[in-house]
């Protein structure tokens, strides 16, 4: 089961970081909010990831 959580937990920062990295580069939007309820340490992959730091 830990393998399963650790899979849906990456897929979704890809996900995450995918739609941040369009966002960005299709001029979109002039920033984003993200909220990480329960997983906040993982919000400064999140950034890097993105392109954002």
């Amino acid at each position: 089961k830990a393998a399963g959580k650790e899979k849906a937990l990456d897929t979704g920062m890809n996900i995450t970081v995918r739609h941040i990295k369009q966002l960005k580069e299709e001029k979109i939007c002039d920033g984003v909010h993200i909220m990480a309820i329960g997983m906040e340490d993982k919000v400064p992959e999140i950034m890097e990831r993105s392109g954002l730091l």
